[in-house]
């Protein structure tokens, strides 16, 4: 990248925006400052500027990110290529199957999901199209991370929260955990996200055999049994392939 090409001020404002996060929807400004490196005067000045176009948000001297990106997320998601080219593929994988199943790809330490087809016979669950989830505590999760384990070190180190008696809190039972994934090709998240529900996830690979999305079936444990989940393992696999295939992937193993 040539730096000389680059606006300051603009890298200023993007580095404010990517200071926000889950973990930290709301700052003060000199916990912005703080966590930017920028003065708080150059920050206030940009934070006001962003304010007139609604990707910053005030209440009193707390500043969070605006509205405005609710309306570029939808925008991002349907130009994805990786969407438009999957999608087909899972609603055939969802109509054959008669269960919900999801497309996720990984942004830095969460699951995205970006695409889900959708069945008559399958009516439970709340998703929608953008929404995150831990990596550590998901199927999804574990199939885009089991690549990196230097990303999974960083998580732990951190510190994780345990949703449900069943969310992996150790790191060294979490390598043991990607050990397996790696060599059985799929993964399992048995109430380790939310207390009655199961799920069961397979990666996507791109053309230079790197992990680029997940796919998985989820929904409660009523539906979808340890036994029912692998019972579909083979119909995912074939559809994970099948669409490795397609964006250019010459395998789809680990």
């Amino acid at each position: 990248m040539n730096k000389e090409l680059l606006n300051n001020s603009i890298v200023k404002a993007i580095t404010i925006i990517n200071c926000f996060s889950n973990e930290k929807p709301r700052l003060r400004l000199k916990d912005i400052s703080s966590l930017t490196g920028i003065n708080q005067p150059t920050a206030y000045r940009l934070l006001t500027t962003m304010k007139e176009f609604n990707l910053i948000e005030q209440n009193d001297s707390i500043y969070s990110l605006g509205r405005a990106f609710l309306k570029y997320q939808g925008i991002v998601i349907n130009s994805m290529t990786i969407r438009q080219v999957c999608l087909p593929f899972i609603e055939e994988l969802s109509t054959n199957l008669k269960v919900n199943v999801n497309l996720a790809v990984l942004d830095e330490n969460e699951v995205v999901y970006v695409a889900r087809a959708e069945t008559p016979y399958c009516m439970y669950g709340y998703f929608h199209i953008g929404m995150r989830r831990p990596i550590y505590c998901t199927a999804l999760g574990k199939v885009l991370i089991s690549r990196q384990p230097e990303k999974v070190q960083d998580i732990f180190k951190r510190g994780v929260r345990r949703y449900t008696l069943n969310t992996i809190t150790s790191a060294a039972e979490y390598d043991k955990e990607l050990e397996n994934v790696r060599l059985q090709g799929y993964a399992l998240d048995l109430e380790e996200w939310a207390n009655g529900v199961n799920c069961i996830a397979v990666p996507v690979y791109g053309p230079a055999e790197e992990i680029v999305a997940g796919i998985s079936i989820s929904g409660p444990t009523s539906h979808h049994s340890v036994e029912e989940l692998k019972e579909m393992i083979p119909f995912l696999l074939e559809c994970a392939n099948r669409l490795s295939t397609r964006l250019g992937s010459s395998n789809g193993t680990f």
